[in-house]
């Protein structure tokens, strides 16, 4: 039988037993329940959660009661009724929509908790639904997963005669009778950490002589990259308020006009500004007349700041989100990179390197300012910033020009050389330190 068509008979067969289905919730202790769930998603409401199969919407309402923004999802629209009539009679803000948990309709990375009741024993080509679940949860995310078990057993669904009253249906629930082991096992191997079943013993009212309630839980790993970038987004996040301040350069008209001489007279070419930050050299251009000109950082902070710049200027540069290392650009898109400053806060020098090589034309250039002292970068919040991002060593704090450009010929740039920038320092700078580490693709 069909995926397609196997979900749908699911989807009809709890339409019709909808009602029915309603009534089972009455045999458990629903002050239970508000705690149990209130431990496991933990303190912070901002975190999102997701309800697959939600059903009648037994835990959509209770975690959207809790506080946490819930979406409610199922197959059957006439199990959903009941989950919406509950929710109003409960002022519980939850909402509801139709859906298929083996393709789920979020972007990745979008759902900070994925729960559900009942519907593990019930999935479909388990390997793909549970990678389709870890691909919308978020780094860090969490899945729990509650059923009815007999301990040491597992999931006892099916064992006495098939469960929708169709041999070939059944059949498709390969599920349904797992044991404890094989169910830490799907969830393991499709990249979930942390997997374990814990009992949950007390949430069935005492007169009501059911199998115990488990649940599984597992977490989607934290990219430690990934992790690395948002502590880099935070930190300049904060820094933002007061970075031009403590930045400014000295002679912005001598600033304009080195940049000229570096990027050449054609007005039209394509320009982009890694890790632009304020935008100072990204407007600095826009200033002078080159039109197609792009900034991109990680931090929403700093970019506010230049794109007020932009406007203030209507110099017609736009900034988007982007990081240095894994840029958001097609290959061969740009005729410049540059970036300024940018050096000592990286973490993976070969690869910014490598996707600044990527994304440029074939004879485009790469421009890559910061101040120079005896040959060396100059950093100045390298203790704090290294710290603020769990990171012990950045490759290109401290290092010598020698050493920088020999990153940049390892990517493949040819013609690859460093020079001064006659006239242009910072305001704290008594002489000309800033140089420009350059090459050719």
């Amino acid at each position: 039988m069909k995926t397609e068509t196997v979900i749908k008979a699911i989807g009809d067969y709890w339409d019709e037993r909808s009602a029915s289905f309603d009534m089972d919730h009455d045999t458990e202790d629903a002050d239970a329940w508000m705690q149990t769930l209130s431990s496991l998603l933990g303190g912070d409401k901002k975190k999102n959660v997701l309800d697959l199969g939600t059903g009648t919407g037994f835990l959509a309402n209770m975690t959207a009661r809790l506080g946490y923004p819930t979406v409610g999802m199922d197959l059957s629209p006439e199990m959903m009724r009941h989950a919406v009539r509950h929710a109003a009679e409960s002022g519980s803000g939850a909402v509801y929509m139709c859906g298929n948990a083996l393709e789920l309709p979020f972007v990745d990375e979008t759902v900070d908790t994925i729960v559900n009741a009942r519907l593990i024993w019930t999935i479909v080509e388990p390997d793909g639904m549970i990678a389709e679940w870890r691909r919308v949860l978020k780094p860090g995310g969490a899945l729990f997963c509650f059923n009815r078990m007999q301990d040491g057993v597992g999931l006892t669904t099916g064992k006495n005669g098939p469960v929708y009253a169709s041999e070939e249906l059944d059949a498709a629930l390969s599920v349904k009778s797992a044991s404890m082991d094989e169910l830490v096992l799907l969830l393991q191997r499709n990249g979930f950490v942390n997997v374990e079943i814990r009992r949950l013993p007390g949430l069935t009212r005492p007169e009501f002589d059911y199998e115990c309630w488990y649940v599984l839980t597992g977490e989607k790993p934290m990219d430690p990259k990934r992790e690395a970038e948002l502590q880099m987004a935070k930190f300049w996040d904060q820094s933002a308020p007061e970075y031009e301040q403590a930045h400014r350069l000295q002679d912005t008209d001598a600033w304009e006009k080195a940049l000229s001489e570096l990027v050449g007279e054609n007005r039209a070419l394509s320009i982009l500004d890694v890790a632009t930050g304020t935008g100072m050299l990204a407007n600095a251009l826009g200033a002078r007349g080159y039109e197609h000109v792009k900034g991109c950082d990680i931090s929403a902070g700093m970019m506010r700041i230049a794109k007020q710049h932009a406007r203030e200027q209507s110099n017609g540069v736009t900034f988007e989100y982007g990081n240095a290392e894994a840029l958001p650009y097609l290959d061969e898109s740009f005729d410049i990179v540059l970036n300024s400053r940018l050096l000592w806060t990286i973490e993976d020098a070969s690869a910014a390197a490598s996707e600044w090589w990527r994304v440029l034309k074939p004879g485009g250039r790469v421009l890559a300012l910061n101040e120079l002292e005896n040959g060396s970068i100059v950093c100045g919040k390298l203790e704090e910033y290294k710290s603020s991002i769990g990171c012990e060593k950045l490759p290109f704090s401290n290092a010598s020009d020698r050493e920088i450009t020999a990153v940049l010929e390892e990517a493949g740039f040819q013609n690859v050389g460093v020079r001064q920038l006659p006239g242009c320092r910072s305001v704290y700078s008594d002489h000309d330190n800033w140089y420009v580490f350059e090459g050719t693709k």
